[in-house]
């Protein structure tokens, strides 16, 4: 492959935006809704995908009605996530799919009796992504 040519072309070609708009008038403010509303849009996809709520699978209106404020909130959720990583620098990094697939084998485990609870070993770049999110250690750290 040549590595000149296509470097030449993707620096002609690739990488335009055309953004019609007759409220922003700031380019940078006008891709930046455009991608946050891009955004919603793969979160409410994500939803389908990524959290797992390909179909309802519920048997009545009483389990779907419950089951759709949940799924709200998650996506609620990853909303205020991915600008807390934007403003950190840190979705240079790794993405929020990334961000909760590394996560989602964190959990906290409560025992009756003399046990309490036990919470799963962090890995390095769980530590680095709670560390970098300034969650405090005591919420993720065994004590």
């Amino acid at each position: 492959m040549n590595v000149e040519v296509v470097r030449e072309h993707q620096n002609r070609y690739c990488g335009y935006y055309a953004i019609l708009t007759n409220d922003v008038k700031d380019p940078v403010l006008a891709l930046r809704i455009y991608r946050d509303k891009d955004v919603v849009e793969k979160c409410m996809g994500g939803l389908k995908n990524q959290l797992d709520r390909k179909r309802l699978r519920t048997h009545g209106r009483f389990s779907t009605d419950g089951r759709l404020p949940v799924q709200f909130i998650a996506v609620t959720v990853m909303s205020p996530l991915r600008n807390k990583m934007r403003e950190l620098k840190l979705d240079e990094k790794f993405t929020v799919c990334q961000l909760l697939a590394d996560l989602e084998t964190l959990s906290e485990i409560r025992f009756s009796g003399r046990y309490g609870k036990l919470l799963t070993e962090t890995t390095k770049a769980q530590r680095a992504m709670m560390e970098s999110l300034g969650v405090p250690a005591e919420t993720w750290l065994q004590e």
